[in-house]
């Protein structure tokens, strides 16, 4: 026997003294001392600076005990720490490349749990975080959802034992990883719903799991993050913030801050909150530059460069750049890296670029996300696209961009998403035909199209909506209303909206 705090002392040891020595008691562990150990392991004050170590440790109870149980549940931790990070150290026979490691653990399954349910759970868990981590949203959904059809056919995933083993450990934490992978492939493809539907059923096995084995922290953290992503993109802003905030309470250092700050700071742009915005990110570009993972920075410093209109804030931008490409990391999520392009894109046409120049790459991206299902994304960059077609005067191949964006709003978003997605792209191609000089078709567009899409979600008027009702004036203007007229049939019809 060896007690907690014994364990703590290895573990708090020197780097050099830690694997032996823990590997000298580990034959003689029991069962509470097992759950210490894992407890202490994920204790980030005592691998703070060790990020390394902590995965090494998870390597030598994956192949150096006789208990599968506790063989599992460190690779199930090495599955969500691995990734493209920048610090892997050699793990042994084990895979440090995150998806010859996920096809590793999914071969293993078999070989580390007597349970065909929990079995097939942990393949699914493999392979899905493999494409969550690649960006294959409609493979993510597919794996994660048959995943969770095996886990809910094991007993004490539903109805968690008072006094639970390492079995019942390993149960838990696939059934939460693959309730977290379902749900966020869901509303990264636009079915807000579905994924709404699943979260409440989520939340009642994480209060379920807590009355056994007290706070869950990561789930929570991830719950609330999840929650938060849904209130979002149905316009519910306020709903999201304060969900991002009960996320943050659970959040255990800056690196996991970062995606929260980060959530905020998109809210806080579409608000108007430019200040906050740019705190927010720029806390959050840190915090992850200095993390395993400094590549998934890459996309939002040049979101944030769209904000950089100061000479002071275009210098942050040029040091964030700077910091990342001496950070080094390999960005393998081809979602957020076609985002990254995009970016930049959008960057360079405020900037003057010859829209012809953009086109061809934008015909890229377009090709590159339908391929991963990553719906919203592409209607983003379908409107782009008609507005390169805009001002490029090219009428026929604004509207392929925005009948296209139209037919998979219609057919890949879920009803209750569609509303801030339809404003976008209404706005855009409202931009579209008055840059070829069709301004009634533009009013009406924003009129009939945007403003309507608009009042179908709450939440204050941002600067986009702002620009819009400014643009109806303009618009209408050009097309021989006056001012009087176009005020009347905006109240008339805001009035028959709430009536």
């Amino acid at each position: 026997m060896i007690n907690e705090s014994r364990i703590a002392e290895i573990l708090k040891g020197p780097d050099e003294n830690v694997l032996s020595d823990l590997e000298r008691c580990l034959p003689n562990l029991t069962l509470t001392e097992k759950f210490d150990l894992l407890t202490l392991i994920e204790d980030n004050e005592i691998f703070r600076l060790r990020l390394p170590l902590r995965l090494e440790t998870y390597a030598l109870l994956a192949q150096n005990t006789s208990d599968k149980n506790l063989a599992l549940i460190a690779y199930l931790r090495l599955l969500r720490r691995l990734g493209a990070r920048r610090d892997i150290p050699n793990l042994g026979e084990i895979p440090t490349d995150s998806t010859d490691f996920a096809t590793h653990l999914s071969q293993m399954a078999g070989k580390l749990s007597d349970d065909e349910y929990l079995t097939e759970a942990v393949e699914s868990l493999a392979l899905a975080t493999n494409a969550f981590r690649s960006g294959d949203l409609g493979s993510m959904e597919h794996i994660s959802l048959r995943g969770l059809e095996a886990v809910m056919r094991i007993d004490s995933w539903l109805n968690p034992p008072e006094i639970p083993d390492l079995k019942d450990l390993a149960v838990c934490e696939t059934g939460h990883e693959l309730y977290f992978l379902a749900t966020n492939a869901l509303f990264r493809k636009g079915d807000v719903s579905h994924a709404q539907k699943i979260a409440m059923e989520w939340s009642d096995l994480i209060e379920k799991w807590e009355k056994i084995l007290g706070s869950l922290p990561r789930q929570r953290y991830q719950y609330f993050q999840i929650v938060g992503h849904l209130n979002y993109e149905t316009g519910v802003y306020e709903a999201a913030i304060g969900s991002y905030k009960k996320a943050l309470e659970y959040a255990p250092t800056a690196y996991r801050k970062s995606f929260l700050w980060l959530s905020l700071a998109r809210i806080e742009r579409n608000l108007g909150k430019l200040d906050e915005c740019w705190e927010h990110t720029s806390n959050a570009i840190t915090a992850i530059l200095e993390s395993p993972y400094p590549q998934m920075a890459a996309a939002w410093i040049e979101w944030l460069a769209l904000d950089a209109y100061s000479p002071s804030k275009l210098a942050q931008i040029k040091s964030m750049r700077d910091k990342l490409g001496k950070a080094g990391g390999i960005e393998i999520n081809r979602v957020t890296a076609a985002m990254t392009r995009l970016y930049r894109l959008l960057g360079s046409l405020k900037h003057g670029t010859d829209p012809s120049e953009i086109g061809p790459v934008l015909d890229k991206l377009i090709s590159e996300l339908e391929g991963l299902e990553s719906w919203p994304n592409l209607i983003t960059i379908l409107a782009t696209r008609a507005v390169v077609f805009g001002r490029m005067n090219d009428r026929d191949g604004m509207e392929k961009s925005i009948d296209h964006a139209r037919e998979l709003l219609s057919t890949k978003v879920a009803p209750d998403a569609r509303p801030p997605i339809e404003f976008f792209l209404e706005n855009a191609n409202a931009l579209a035909l008055r840059d070829i000089g069709d301004y009634d078709e533009a009013f009406s567009a924003l009129f009939e199209r945007a403003l309507q899409a608009r009042m179908q979600y709450p939440g204050g008027m941002g600067p986009d909506e702002q620009t819009t009702v400014e643009a109806l004036y303009y618009l209408g203007a050009l097309s021989g209303n006056d001012p009087e007229t176009i005020e009347k049939k905006i109240r008339d019809t805001i009035k028959n909206r709430v009536n």
